[in-house]
């Protein structure tokens, strides 16, 4: 089991750093507790376990299921820092899976950073009929803390996640941002909610090796986005869309 995360000094690799203040990865774990327990899941809002019952071959089948709700993800490119933004959080789900590693090895506990992963900004999708683009827009300030227009931000594709066990959907976007549409003290998320996010900026010449470092928890969304990223950056002459897309944008 890894343990890239247990030294600070391994927390900001390939030439990440960080554009939060009071939200880092140090200050969220001083504010973890020590607590942690297993339940078994009586009510969610956001989760429900199914199963479902279907006949292939003429036999019954089952297969158990959790719905889910779809989701957003957008991919922000920062073209006066020629980085990428990205976002880390502690992620509980991800600890107890490295916990459960570490034991099975026969290793020790991890430390609780081993739970936090790098992602795109992203949210769920818990309204229907709400515009997917105003939803990015949305979760763009509130977890990275710029105020991007609708026209900037633009769709890439969509995939279907856990497809084994949920199958939501997440709606892929990607912008071009820049400094001007920073808006002071947002981002991080909703403290209200329990969220605590940490924005990096990670350039772009570090990218592939970011790419190949296991070491580093990241979602399969930020995975194809950055690859993604590279390709149109070589395409289009370090930009996101040709030029005239972004003069018609």
């Amino acid at each position: 089991m890894s343990t890239a995360h247990a030294s600070e000094s391994e927390w900001y690799r390939h030439g990440m750093t960080s554009l939060s203040q009071g939200l880092t990865m140090a200050d969220t774990l001083r504010r973890l507790g020590s607590r942690l327990e297993l339940t078994p899941l009586e009510r969610s809002a956001f989760v429900r376990p199914q199963s479902i019952l279907f006949e292939l071959d003429g036999k019954p089948r089952r297969w158990d299921m959790v719905e889910s709700h779809p989701s957003v993800a957008c991919l922000l490119y920062h073209r006066e820092r020629q980085a990428v933004i990205l976002v880390r959080q502690f992620r509980p789900a991800v600890y107890v899976s490295a916990m459960r590693e570490a034991e099975a090895a026969g290793q020790p506990k991890p430390p609780m950073s081993a739970g936090f992963t790098y992602e795109l900004c992203a949210g769920i999708v818990d309204k229907p009929g709400l515009d997917l683009a105003q939803i990015t827009k949305e979760e763009i300030l509130e977890e990275c803390g710029y105020d991007v227009p609708l026209d900037r931000i633009h769709r890439v594709t969509s995939y279907l996640s856990a497809i084994g066990i949920s199958g939501s959907r997440q709606t892929i976007f990607a912008a071009e941002i820049d400094e001007s549409m920073a808006v002071k003290a947002g981002g991080g998320g909703l403290a209200d909610h329990g969220e605590a996010i940490e924005v990096l900026a990670l350039p772009v010449s570090g990218i592939e090796p970011f790419l190949l470092d296991d070491a580093m928890g990241k979602s399969a969304g930020l995975l194809f986005s950055l690859m993604w990223l590279l390709d149109r950056l070589e395409a289009h002459g370090g930009h996101l869309l040709p030029a005239a897309a972004k003069a018609a944008a």
